[in-house]
């Protein structure tokens, strides 16, 4: 599992961030994609939103709502990022030429810090990580889990949390001598909990298995996902209409009573019992080991993986000496603390979590030995 912030270090940034974060919904017709200064860079690319009192608010503009306004004025992303890194002024003219293409429409800003963090439709119902944590945390600590890595991306928050009191010993596939002596991993039931205010996937809640060796974290199912659209919302006639606090927190209340639920029920031993069964099955179906630089290949390929990625999980699964399907499905996970964003990182897991689940008939297809 990869490392992030410790519980208190999550708490003291959800706190600063719910203090400084800013919502606006506005007319598509008073947004103005600007490039300031002479020598650009994209620092100084902002969005410009007119307000009705006359004067205008000049913000800053991150990845993820570039990625965002580029979707929505039907620029292809390529195309978007290299204007963006060489011409930024033509993709001024680009930008503002398409953005009020759509009559009467208007979008759901969220800015924090000073920057556009999100461009949303305002149809957008957005669950805070404030109202998330408040919902969950309680649960989680009643429960007397460890909590054993949190992160606030620009993209996601993330609360990883193990019943290390929950422990079961599965076979890997690696033997010693005739192969009648079996490594053992001792594994714990876990859960992921995950949500984004920009647009970034639903609120999840996963569960997962962790080993305790290896400190590897894979996600193996989810129990719920919640999606962040609800109804449009009314900002009267204003040209720049902030949300109110009330406006805010008017999340689904039944929504969060049953994410409470969820959380709370996520450790059934029978549920985990169940998968750590599918464990076992799985340190039984081998690889050759003449075909396992192919099948990392191909797997690779299969899931969209950079060929970084690949000759990482290949690296590991060399190093681990487990060629089994177990075996790649712990080096998948095992590779996931080498990569330095976050939110791949707990991808990876998730990918990790899947190779159990692989079909005898695809698997057989990943690992055929060449003709």
């Amino acid at each position: 599992m990869k490392t992030g912030k410790s519980l208190q270090e999550l708490a003291v940034e959800i706190e600063r961030q719910a203090n400084t974060k800013r919502d606006l919904v506005a007319p598509v017709e008073k947004l103005r994609f600007i490039v300031e200064g002479k020598a650009v860079n994209e620092d100084e690319v902002e969005l410009a939103v007119a307000k009705k009192d006359g004067t205008t608010d000049y913000l800053g503009i991150n990845q993820l709502a570039h990625s965002q306004i580029a979707e929505y004025v039907g620029i292809p992303q390529p195309y978007y990022r290299r204007l963006l890194a060489e011409d930024p002024r033509l993709l001024e003219q680009n930008v503002n030429r398409w953005l009020p293409a759509v009559k009467d429409d208007r979008r759901l800003v969220r800015t924090l810090d000073g920057k556009v963090r999100a461009f949303l439709s305002d149809k957008y119902r957005p669950l805070d990580n404030e109202e998330l944590a408040e919902a969950v945390l309680p649960v989680l600590l009643d429960r007397k889990l460890s909590i054993l890595s949190c992160e606030i991306t620009e993209r996601r928050l993330y609360i990883k949390a193990v019943d290390e009191r929950i422990l079961q010993d599965v076979p890997t596939g690696k033997a010693l001598g005739d192969g009648s002596h079996h490594f053992f991993d001792t594994i714990s039931p876990g859960i992921v909990i995950s949500n984004s205010e920009v647009g970034f996937g639903a609120t999840d809640i996963s569960a997962s298995v962790f080993t305790r060796a290896c400190t590897n974290l894979a996600l193996y199912g989810t129990l719920i996902r919640k999606t962040h659209v609800g109804a449009r919302i009314q900002a009267g006639d204003d040209a720049y209409a902030l949300f109110t606090d009330h406006t805010k927190k008017l999340t689904d209340g039944a929504a969060l009573s049953q994410i409470r639920d969820v959380v709370a029920a996520a450790f059934d031993e029978a549920r985990f019992a169940a998968h750590a069964d599918k464990l076992k099955e799985a340190a039984g179906v081998k690889l050759e080991a003449k075909v396992v630089t192919e099948v990392v290949e191909r797997f690779g390929k299969k899931y969209q993986l950079t060929e970084g990625t690949r000759n990482g999980i290949l690296a590991r699964l060399i190093e681990g000496g487990d060629l089994s399907k177990y075996g790649l499905h712990a080096a998948v996970t095992r590779h996931s603390q080498d990569v330095e964003d976050y939110d791949t990182a707990t991808e990876l897991e998730r990918l990790g979590g899947q190779v159990i689940d692989i079909k005898a008939t695809e698997w057989k297809q990943l690992t055929a030995v060449a003709a």
